[in-house]
């Protein structure tokens, strides 16, 4: 059985192009809440660097332990500060360590997710932000 997985994924290509992105692309992940949030408290906003981006997805790193980002179901695009997609729903595919720390705070970790929406404005958006910040396929 891990022997198909690993054929799989050796032998299947994505669905969507991967692209690398600027040094400028954030992602800012909010906590989850079960319904919609009215006021948003802008202190639980979690600002990290996205590293590359698909129509399907996104891969980002950010310090600190896997349980910190656990209840996150919506995250932000943007470029600096200027934002430009806006709660997209998502699951994370993998959350791997990149940096071996004992303390949990500074530990490297790399998330890769999946976008969980596919409204027909929201994806000519991402294809356009994904067309200014792309800086090369990967």
């Amino acid at each position: 059985m891990k022997l198909l997985k690993i054929l799989k994924r050796l032998f299947s290509s994505r669905r969507y192009h991967r692209f690398s992105v600027d040094k400028g692309v954030l992602v800012v992940i909010e906590p989850y809440a079960g319904q919609q949030v009215h006021v948003l408290d802008v202190s639980t906003l979690r600002q990290v660097q996205m590293l590359n981006i698909s129509e399907g997805g996104c891969a980002f790193i950010y310090q600190g332990s896997r349980k910190d980002l656990e209840a996150s179901g919506f995250l932000s695009l943007q470029f600096k500060d200027i934002p430009y997609l806006e709660r997209i729903a998502f699951v994370t595919k993998s959350d791997s360590l990149l940096s071996d720390s004992n303390d949990k705070k500074e530990q490297l970790r790399i998330r890769s997710v999946e976008f969980q929406w596919k409204g027909v404005l929201d994806q000519e958006k991402l294809k356009e932000f994904i067309k200014q910040n792309a800086i090369a396929r990967t």
